[in-house]
This record gives C-alpha cells, structure tokens and sequence, in this order.
C-alpha cells in the first residue's frame, strides 16, 4: 500500500517517515510525514535539523478523476540556533501558504489549455472550487512576448459589454495562425492609441496588413504601418458579389405572385445561382417535388434548371455570368495580370450589369489597391484573413462554453494562452 500512495503522490521512498491513506465516504486521505533531515536556513543560511514544532497542513490533490484525494501532511517546522528564526521544511506538495498543490495547479492549467473546457470543468474535474480554478489560472497563465508578425491580421469579433454592443479587436499572425493581441475596442482612438505604444521598429517589420472592408482598419494600418501593403480579404469581396447576385435574384423574384412556378423556381433553387462556379455540376440531376411548366419531367439536371431560371429575365444570366467572371478572377489571377482582369469586369459591370452589380463595381474601385494587394503572395501563401477567421471561431467557443466574460483582461488571457501554442505555465 505504501508504494502505491508514494507512486500515486510521486514521492520519493526514501524521503517519507511515515505514510497512510484513510478511506471516509467518497474521499481519501493521505496522512503523510516526511523524513527528518539538514536543512539550510533561508534567512541567514545555515545548515539545522532542530525541529521547533509540527503543524498539521491539508493540502487538495486532484491527481485521480472522480476521486477526491486531500493530502494531510504533517508538517515539521525548524528552528536556526544562528538567527533563532523558525522556518518550514521543504515540501514536493505545495508552495508556501498554499491549500492546492503543484500538480492539482498544473492539471488545471493543463485542461483550461483546450478552448472547450471552462472553468467550472477543470474545477469539477480537480475537485477545487471555480474560484480556485480561475484564480489559479490568473496566477499561472503565461504569454509569451512576440514580435509583430510579418503579415497582420485584423478583424474583430462581437463581444458582449453589460447591455451595449461591442467589438474586440483581433491582431493575428498569417503564417503561424498565432494571436498576437486581443484589443477590447476596435474604435480608432482605442486602437489608435494602442499602435502608436508600440515601437516604430516593431511595427516597420510589418508588410502586409489583411482586413475587412472596415475603414477605420485601413486609415490605421496606412498610418501606423508605412512598410505594408493594405490588402482586402478575398472572401469579404466575394461576400459582397454574393450580395449582389442575391439582390438581383430576389428583385426578380418580387414581381411575380407568391404562387407562380417563376417564383417557386427562383426561391427554392436560389443555391444554385449561390454556388462557386467551379463546383457546379451541370450534369448532376435532381428530382423536384413539383410538376412545372418548364420542364417536362420532375427529373431535371441543373443545367435545364438554369436555363429555366435564365429565361425568367435576361438579368439573371448577365448577373451570373458576371458573378462567375469576378470568382475566376478571384480563384485564377496573380499579381502581375489582375489589373487588367479587373479593369475589363468592371468596364463589363458598368455596360451592361445590373444596378446591383454597378454597385459593386463602385465598391470594387474605392477599394481597389487593397484587394489588387490581397493577390500577393508570400512564402507561398496567398494574402488572407483565414488564419483569423478560424481563429475568432475558437474564441467564440471560448466565450459561448463559459456564457460570456465580465472581465475583459481574464479574457484576453484566457485566448491568448490556450489558442497560441507557445503559451505557458509560470510557476
């Protein structure tokens, strides 16, 4: 029984004096004494084993699930005859003025690395309290410095502040997918005031800065970043030529009656008008729930529903055909040739596109450098916000699994240790 405590707790063998474990419900005992030895006094330093007293410490030690394991640890206290000061031995159980021991913090620091586990979790888990979990979590959580990373990523992601609505700002690295900061407004004197604290030099090592179509974010980086190129995330561009598609697509809809196969065509097969061009199939054959007037069958491929859908208004296929030039662009072109292949999409959109897609023809050319940036590439890598975009989903794991965060910095911890892998544990 004795080796099995001293395997359970990693003692050492020959440092105990005496050693038990007592059984009371559902919780275990371990009564425990440590072997009498020199030791250096840390107040003048002398060597002494003259015990003053002992004192009874208990000490919490989740070191099994589901079994709530307290360590009674029967501390010997000595006495320097140098200085006369008396003084606590040594002990591999916890540090001084501690109730919890070393492995029991570094467990819970250990779960509270994965976003899903809150800290109601690793408490239930480590048998300690919330409290303890949090506040063992504020002690330890360790965030390493890093420099400004070569391609920054901004976003922003929704927060929720007592009854207003708020956005944090999200700094991340694109290569490594490691955030670098969690600000707690993404308004322009907050973050104004936050980049101009950071050395100059730091943030000339920045080329490219990838962002939304967020204004603010745009006047800040042209600002604060003189060596970057501002670039435009692909997928909020393409987001807005799906707006534009599904704008065309629902006014068309709107001028026949609820009940006519026009309309029940346009609503119920919208995804296929939706859909990338390089992933339809048109080929692929569909059986519909209907009889309607432009087929002759319930059977149908997707080539046939897209001409039906076409000869609805001939603003439908200009409107594809348009939406489907930009995603080749956006999937196909480099940095060298897509000024030219914009200038054509947009000569094309001003012809004869719709107002919808006339409107964002102006957007495209209010924001044309930046997204003409965003096809760089370096090291390979095409410039992007993905690395945030799969990053703000784990902080809204993060936020969701513990049903909001009162305290802004916890927070930001809590991301920044357990999303960036060389986060670590501070003893």
């Amino acid at each position: 029984m004795k080796d099995i405590i001293t395997k359970l707790l990693d003692l050492e063998p020959e440092s105990i004096s005496d050693i038990s474990l007592v059984s009371d419900m559902d919780q275990q005992f371990a009564l425990i004494t440590l072997k009498k030895k020199f030791v250096r006094c840390p107040f003048c330093g002398r060597m002494t084993n003259r015990i003053h007293d002992y004192r009874e410490r208990t000490i919490t030690h989740a070191v099994l699930d589901d079994v709530e394991l307290t360590i009674v640890y029967n501390q010997r206290r000595y006495t320097c005859p140098e200085c006369r000061r008396s003084f606590s031995e040594p002990n591999p159980f916890a540090s001084p003025g501690k109730r919890i021991s070393r492995y029991t913090v570094l467990r819970v620091m250990r779960l509270l690395k994965d976003p899903k586990v809150t800290f109601e979790m690793a408490a239930r888990q480590c048998n300690i309290s919330t409290s303890s979990a949090i506040r063992i979590f504020d002690e330890h959580a360790g965030i390493k410095v890093r420099h400004l990373p070569i391609c920054l990523c901004i976003d922003e992601i929704y927060t929720s502040k007592y009854r207003q609505k708020t956005y944090a700002c999200v700094l991340a690295d694109m290569q490594t997918s490691q955030v670098y900061d969690l600000r707690p407004s993404r308004r322009k004197y907050e973050l104004a005031a936050y980049l101009s604290s950071i050395d100059r030099f730091e943030r000339e090592r920045v080329q490219y800065v990838s962002m939304d179509m967020w204004p603010v974010y745009r006047e800040l980086a042209e600002l604060y970043f003189p060596n970057a190129k501002v670039c435009v995330d692909s997928f909020h561009v393409i987001q807005q030529l799906n707006n534009a598609m599904t704008r065309v697509r629902i006014r068309v809809m709107n001028h026949y009656p609820a009940t006519s196969d026009e309309y029940y065509l346009l609503k119920h097969f919208s995804w296929i008008l939706d859909i990338s061009y390089w992933k339809v199939d048109l080929n692929r054959m569909i059986r519909l729930r209907k009889d309607l007037c432009f087929f002759d069958s319930r059977s149908v491929s997707i080539h046939s529903i897209l001409t039906a859908i076409y000869s609805i208004d001939q603003e439908l296929e200009i409107a594809s055909v348009l939406k489907y030039r930009y995603e080749r662009i956006n999937r196909e072109a480099t940095s060298q040739n897509v000024s030219l292949k914009i200038d054509d999409f947009l000569q094309d959109a001003d012809t004869i596109g719709p107002r919808e897609f006339k409107n964002f023809a102006r957007m495209i050319r209010r924001w044309r450098t930046p997204i003409q940036n965003s096809f760089d590439r370096y090291e390979g890598q095409r410039i992007s916000n993905g690395p945030v975009e799969s990053i703000n989903s784990r902080i809204k794991s993060i936020k969701t699994n513990g049903n909001g965060y009162g305290n802004f910095a916890r927070f930001r911890l809590r991301v920044m240790y357990s999303l960036n892998r060389d986060s670590s544990i501070r003893p």
